[in-house]
């Protein structure tokens, strides 16, 4: 974790060890959640291994998946960051994973002390920000099979890990929905290049 805000920041932080000893590791079992929604959690997570969803459940008990996060990625819910600040949705384990968490607490408490910390703190919800917007642009500006190649070519990895069910959640469309698309994209020839 320290590494992430390391490398968002471009260099080394002050008093790392302070916050490489307050982080803990946490095995997670399939759909265990790292926290639910309506949780006090002002923890941030990263993740070591596995993937986690982030999804908010309709009153049907429906899933609508807002992202996806994968080794190396960092996730939390802004709103409980603040002070009584509860989830407003969940995270939950796509299969097994493994995450570090760390007190948020503390590192605004090393914002408040260092100026490197306060620009790595702001850098990451400035990055936070840019992906907020980016999702929002595509959901209401891409087509699914465009939000579905997208996905694919920006995160193959993921594309080629995450359940159907659970991109098709992603995607905003059922999983009968996502299989249509799947089978109309294999079944469209590839362009040819140019003079060919």
């Amino acid at each position: 974790m320290l590494a992430r805000f390391e490398h968002a920041f471009g260099a080394p932080l002050p008093e790392a060890g302070r916050l490489a000893a307050a982080v803990r590791v946490r095995a997670l079992r399939h759909r265990e959640a790292a926290f639910e929604a309506g949780e006090l959690c002002s923890h941030v997570f990263a993740v070591r291994s596995g993937i986690l969803k982030q999804v908010y459940f309709g009153a049907d008990g429906s899933e609508r998946i807002k992202s996806f996060a994968a080794p190396g990625d960092l996730f939390g819910c802004p709103f409980a960051l603040t002070e009584g600040g509860r989830t407003s949705f969940a995270s939950i384990s796509i299969g097994s994973a493994v995450v570090e968490s760390i007190d948020f607490r503390l590192v605004e408490a090393l914002a408040e002390q260092h100026p490197a910390w306060q620009a790595a703190v702001g850098l990451a919800f400035r990055r936070l920000a840019e992906i907020k917007v980016v999702r929002e642009r595509d959901l209401l500006m891409l087509s699914p099979a465009e939000l579905y190649l997208k996905f694919a070519q920006e995160r193959p990895e993921l594309a080629a890990a995450v359940p159907q069910k659970d991109l098709a959640g992603y995607l905003g469309v059922t999983p009968v929905g996502l299989n249509r698309i799947l089978r109309r994209l294999r079944d469209t020839p590839a362009p040819s290049p140019c003079g060919q």
